[in-house]
C-alpha cells in the first residue's frame, strides 16, 4: 500500500488514528470531566462538540476514501499481474498443443512406416 505523501493525508491519517484510539476516549473524558468541574458554559461546550463531530466526519471519509484509492490501485496491480499470468499460460497452453499435434503426425507417421516395414517383410 502506497503511503500518502502530502502534508493534508499525513494530518488526516494522524487525526483518523487518534480519534480511533483509547487516547483520544481518555483525552476527551479528561476534557469533559475538567470542563464540568470548573462549570464552563455548556453552550459553547455543545458547539465545540458539535464542530469536532463535523470535522471528524469529514477527516474520517477523507481517510476512508483514500484507503479505498489505495485498495483500488492494489486490485489492479494485482488483476494486471492476473491478466499477464494467464496470457502466458495461454502461450505456454497453445506450445503444449502445437506439440502434441507434432508428436501425433511423428507417431502416425512411425505406424505408417511400421506397417510398410511390415508389408515389405511378409512379401
Amino acid at each position: 500500500m502506497k503511503k500518502d505523501k502530502s502534508a493534508l493525508g499525513k494530518i488526516t491519517r494522524a487525526i483518523a488514528w487518534f480519534m480511533g484510539s483509547w487516547w483520544s476516549v481518555i483525552f476527551h473524558t479528561i476534557w469533559f470531566a475538567v470542563w464540568l468541574i470548573f462549570n464552563f458554559n455548556l453552550n459553547i461546550l455543545t458547539l465545540w462538540v458539535s464542530l469536532e463531530a463535523i470535522f471528524l466526519g469529514i477527516f474520517l471519509l477523507m481517510s476512508s476514501n483514500k484507503s479505498e484509492q489505495d485498495r483500488d490501485r492494489q486490485e489492479a496491480a494485482l488483476r494486471a499481474q492476473d491478466r499477464k499470468r494467464v496470457e502466458h499460460d495461454i502461450k505456454l497452453d497453445e506450445k503444449a498443443d502445437r506439440q502434441l499435434l507434432e508428436i501425433k503426425k511423428m507417431q502416425k507417421k512411425l505406424a505408417e512406416d511400421v506397417e510398410e516395414i511390415r508389408e515389405t517383410l511378409k512379401s
